[in-house]
């Protein structure tokens, strides 16, 4: 609780009081002496003036005039009433006047000093108030924290005898655990032995392995001997049907146009020259596709890619031909190297057309014909050098059978693509195409 000091009101008056009656007394006694101013001598009044005027400044000086403003106004005011007297010669008036000035300044004097003493005091006893405050709020921290400790040390207690309980579970783990391990123990030495005499068994099941694995090779080697001579004939065979089928519909064709002139003109010589004719054309046809440069290099059937290679490139070569199928031509594309040249052959009527294009009439060819629905008939993969390649067959229906007699007619579209390792990937880097127009199936 604050507690303030200030000075007494009755203790001011009554000094007050004193002070007046004092000063009246000795205006009495003073009357009783001669004087020029009444029966008052002037010094005396001028002693008394100047008191009140020391009584005033030292007043002033403890700042009486803002500590008690009203008693040192009336000081100051009674110091004036008695000079004014002291002027009208007035003696005993200004006597007074001048006893009570003084009495007020020193009143005043000493009201300034106990408000001083009283503020320094008050301002003591606040500050022992606001560090009696703090003190309170330290210890109720420390209390606070005491209490936290406390808490905590019971939990740390809890906690250590969940650790003793841990400890002494694991030890009977443990013990459990050591006469479990010498069991384990023996049953691995038996395993041991039991797998020293498999791994001996291992090795002679390896030994025959090896012996049957070059028994294979040789045997598949042979296979894929056997299976290129079987595939190159069958691909001849197959071509040359289509040339013989397409030649026998040029000769029906032609036989009509000559059966008719020779009706016409009646003259065996004619039929005779026709087939000399005929002879000629097949020769000169047949020199000229001798003539004619190879479309692939001369394959050995040897190879240097290994079994993992040989399974990611015909992988890429499926992902190649899956892109056509869903008609991806940008996926398609992809596979192919910038600066692949694709050889096309398109053989119509017997006549072969040969040319060379580029990735970009690449593009431009691969829209037209997919333009078409085409059925894939078969594909064959084989594997030369550090190529892999593909050969895909298929056709498409140009011309319906007009009834059962008749053949029905096909384009057969073969491509023979080679593909090999870039990098990381498998590019196309070279492409054969034959196109055979109007040919029956095969």
């Amino acid at each position: 609780m604050k507690q303030f000091i200030a000075l007494p009101g009755k203790y001011n008056f009554a000094l007050r009081r004193i002070l007046i009656v004092a000063m009246l007394l000795v205006s009495l006694a003073l009357a009783g002496c001669g004087g020029k101013l009444g029966k008052i001598e002037p010094s005396v009044v001028d002693t008394a003036i100047a008191d009140a005027e020391a009584a005033i400044t030292a007043a002033r000086d403890v700042d009486a005039a803002s500590l008690a403003p009203d008693v040192f106004r009336a000081a100051t005011s009674n110091l004036e009433a008695a000079k004014t007297a002291l002027t009208a010669k007035k003696g005993n008036d200004a006597l007074q006047l001048a006893y009570q000035a003084t009495a007020d300044a020193r009143l005043a004097h000493r009201h300034a000093i106990n408000v001083n003493k009283n503020s320094k005091l008050n301002a003591t006893i606040l500050e022992k108030e606001a560090g009696t405050v703090e003190l309170r709020q330290k210890l109720g921290r420390k209390e606070t924290e005491l209490a936290r400790v406390k808490s905590e040390m019971q939990a740390a207690r809890g906690e250590e005898e969940q650790l003793s309980q841990r400890v002494r579970d694991l030890q009977q783990k443990n013990r459990e655990l050591s006469v479990t391990r010498e069991n384990y123990g023996k049953q691995v030495a038996e395993l041991i032995t039991t797998l020293e005499e498999m791994q001996i068994s291992g090795k002679r099941a390896e030994t025959e392995i090896r012996n049957y694995g070059k028994e294979i090779s040789a045997l598949r080697r042979r296979l894929d001997i056997a299976d290129k001579v079987v595939k190159e004939e069958g691909y001849q065979k197959r071509a040359a049907i289509a040339e013989a089928e397409s030649l026998r519909k040029q000769i029906r064709e032609q036989a009509e146009i000559y059966t008719k002139k020779l009706a016409e003109a009646g003259q065996q010589g004619i039929a005779a020259k026709h087939a000399d004719f005929l002879t000629q054309q097949a020769q000169a046809s047949r020199a000229y596709e001798a003539s004619k440069p190879p479309l692939s290099p001369a394959k050995t059937g040897r190879t240097s890619l290994s079994t993992e290679q040989i399974a990611a490139g015909k992988a890429a070569l499926s992902n190649w031909e899956a892109a056509w199928q869903r008609q991806n031509l940008n996926g398609h594309l992809a596979y192919y190297e910038h600066n692949i040249v694709v050889d096309k052959v398109v053989i119509h009527e017997s006549k072969e057309d040969r040319s060379k294009i580029d990735r970009q009439q690449l593009e431009s060819n691969l829209r037209q014909m997919n333009e078409h629905t085409w059925r894939n008939v078969k594909t064959d993969t084989e594997v030369e050098s550090e190529s892999i390649i593909s050969v895909q067959q298929m056709s498409r229906l140009v011309t319906p059978a007009a009834d059962e007699n008749a053949t029905a007619l096909y384009n057969i579209w073969i491509r023979e693509v080679w593909i090999h390792r870039v990098g990381n990937g498998w590019k196309i880097h070279h492409e054969i195409w034959k196109i055979f127009e109007s040919v029956p199936d095969f």
